[in-house]
């Protein structure tokens, strides 16, 4: 695992300046290596030549010697003697001057002291004995003294190769301990390079390259996390930030994919929609050229899919389409606007059928127009349905001027029997009440207490016909008033009546309830007429209660509001219901609850007029509710009362 901690100040260097200071301090220690190597073989050779120096110095010894004794003796040459010992004196020299001689130590500088002085004393010895010409016993005697001092010559090279040669054997053992030294510090530098360079480039490397292999496997939340200066650390950084920003971008892609697949399956959907669309879809270029029709198209056509495109959906024009809605589909269409018409084409049979077309331009995101997509929807059994339907209303048109006047003229003579009511019953009632009357008056005295009551009954009855006779005047006169449709207050009218009818009887303890603000769409005088009815019917059925309580207001029935009057008096036997409604008909005694049975009949003639239905719902001994509606949702502004579910518990 990579050293992922901060890098050191060396780090800041690039590889390649790295490498360049590596190899530097690397050929330093070659190099250091080298003259170390060459300082030693130079040692050795300059011991080794000294050695064959010394070799040479016994070697001329000898030969100066047996020189010396030949000239002495023989009469020799006596500048070969000289020659050889200027060759002597030389070499001697070469061994006092040269530095190597100086490594070998204090022994080996006195043994070449005593060389240098045994070789003065010798050559003086030798020039003496060449140069005089004592008796040949002098001449001896010197000699003997002259090979002594030859033999001490060669006593002194040969302790000096000595020397030489121990030293040339601690030379070369201290030149193994220094190339062991050499091969020890180039092997550790060598092995700290490996080091630095595995830790600080291959494994980041290893590292980088297995961050790619997870990288390229998936794994896109892998990251190397090295960093430092150099090269190696720019490049893991940039891995990084190219990891990071490939995962955000494959997110990003992900994220695409997903909102594509999303729309591939609207895509699908709508597809799938159109394929099956109950209207036919074609869709042409922006040269007409129809591109793609659904099955529908077929269907309603009778042309088939390959029959149809690259062609025009003029293929379908009838003829009998006026030319002005072609141009100004054209023009509409082309403006980028959407075109709505309808259109009589002809199939593929020749059989004509009608279409009501919506055309619409595509655009591009230049926002020149593409492509036409048309939308069409057969409508032919439609149009013979409103021609059908056209040809029905004047028919009904037709029945209904039939019918008012049918109207006009029951109503016409309604009105004439109303003025026949009104003026010929009456005259005979009249005559019956005055004669009976006169009857009374005249022959008072003569009639007995029978005859007597006959003639009240009789007058009862005429008045009591009179009494009749106006109700229906007043029934025919509802059926004939025109509605005026206004807003009416039903609350402020229900409390003016009630108002009446407490002043008309103080005595009575009635608990009247009226819900607020039921304002109502109606005829006022209608309205009031059938409010009038019921509350007044409320107020004599309750007559026999204590206190007495009646409730006008409201309640919620399937979303609609329905208006309703409830007390708790008499109530009825729901058995007799349907004939509440009906005129003259009566569910009480008349000497208990006085009435002639008119006044349900136009409440129910009232809201006929207005449109809507009553409905009367009640108990023997438990009170009624009458509840009706009205075409028109009632204003409601007020609170129902508290008694709602006892008002209308019943229904």
């Amino acid at each position: 695992m990579p050293d992922k901690a901060a890098p050191s100040p060396g780090s800041h260097l690039s590889i390649g300046l790295k490498i360049v200071l590596l190899f530097s301090v690397l050929a330093l220690a070659v190099g250091g290596s080298w003259l170390v190597v060459q300082r030693a073989l130079t040692q050795l050779d300059g011991t080794a030549t000294e050695i064959n120096t010394y070799g040479s110095l016994r070697y001329l010894s000898q030969q100066i010697h047996l020189e010396l004794q030949g000239a002495v003796n023989d009469g020799g040459a006596v500048d070969k003697v000289e020659r050889l010992m200027g060759e002597y004196e030389r070499k001697l020299g070469l061994l006092a001057a040269s530095r190597v001689g100086t490594r070998v130590g204090d022994q080996a500088r006195h043994v070449l002291a005593a060389m240098n002085d045994d070789w003065v004393a010798y050559r003086d010895g030798v020039r003496r004995l060449l140069g005089s010409r004592g008796t040949p016993a002098a001449t001896e005697a010197e000699l003997r003294l002259l090979s002594a001092q030859a033999a001490q010559l060669l006593e002194q090279a040969d302790r000096a190769t000595w020397i030489m040669s121990d030293s040339i054997s601690r030379q070369r053992e201290e030149a193994r301990d220094e190339f062991a030294l050499l091969g020890l510090l180039d092997t550790a530098f060598l092995v700290l390079a490996y080091a630095y360079i595995r830790r600080r480039i291959a494994l980041p490397l290893r590292e980088l390259a297995g961050v790619t292999l997870r990288f390229a496997r998936g794994e896109h939340g892998a990251r190397s996390g090295f960093r430092s200066h150099d090269e190696t650390g720019r490049l893991a950084e940039a891995f990084d930030h190219m990891a990071a920003e490939t995962e955000r971008h494959i997110g990003i892609i992900a994220a695409d994919l997903d909102d594509i697949r999303r729309k591939e399956a609207e895509l699908r959907k709508l597809t799938q929609a159109i394929e099956h669309s109950p209207v036919a879809v074609i869709v042409t270029d922006a040269e007409a050229r129809i591109e793609y029709v659904n099955p529908r198209f077929s269907e309603v056509t009778g042309f088939a899919v390959a029959e149809v495109l690259g062609r025009k959906p003029s293929l379908l024009q009838s003829g009998q389409t006026l030319p002005e809605t072609y141009r100004e589909m054209w023009q509409t269409i082309l403006s980028g606007k959407v075109w709505r018409g309808e259109l009589l084409n002809r199939k593929k049979n020749g059989e004509l059928f009608w279409e009501n077309a919506q055309i619409s331009p595509i655009r591009d995101e230049a926002g020149k127009i593409t492509h036409f997509v048309a939308v069409k929807e057969d409508i032919t059994a439609k149009k013979h349905a409103e021609q059908e339907l056209m040809m029905l209303n004047i028919e009904l048109e037709r029945r209904v001027a039939d019918r008012t006047r049918q109207l006009e003229s029951a109503n016409s003579e309604l009105r004439t029997f109303n003025h026949s009511v009104s003026h010929d019953l009456r005259t005979p009632l009249r005559a019956i009440n005055g004669f009976a009357q006169a009857i009374e008056e005249e022959g008072a005295a003569c009639l007995k207490g029978e005859l007597r009551d006959y003639l009240r009954r009789i007058q009862a009855a005429a008045v009591r016909m009179g009494e009749l006779i106006d109700d229906l005047l007043a029934l025919g006169r509802i059926g004939q008033i025109e509605v005026d449709v206004v807003a009416v207050n039903l609350s402020g009218i229900a409390h003016e009546i009630l108002d009446r009818l407490a002043a008309a009887e103080p005595d009575r303890r009635v608990e009247s309830v009226v819900v607020e603000g039921i304002v109502v769409k109606g005829d006022p005088r209608l309205l009031r007429i059938a409010l009038e009815c019921l509350l007044g019917n409320a107020w004599k059925f309750t007559a026999d209660r204590d206190p007495a309580r009646i409730t006008f207001g409201y309640a919620m029935r399937d979303g609609h509001s329905v208006l309703a009057v409830s007390d708790n008096g008499a109530g009825f036997n729901m058995g007799y219901a349907d004939k509440l409604f009906r005129p003259f008909q009566r569910l009480h005694a008349a000497d208990k609850y006085p009435g002639k049975g008119i006044g349900l009949a136009k409440v129910k003639r009232v809201i006929d007029l207005h449109g809507g239905h009553i409905r009367a719902e009640g108990k023997v001994g438990k009170g009624a509710t009458f509840c009706f509606e009205l075409p028109d949702e009632p204003d409601l502004h007020g609170e129902a009362p508290a008694e709602r579910a006892e008002l209308m518990g019943a229904q």
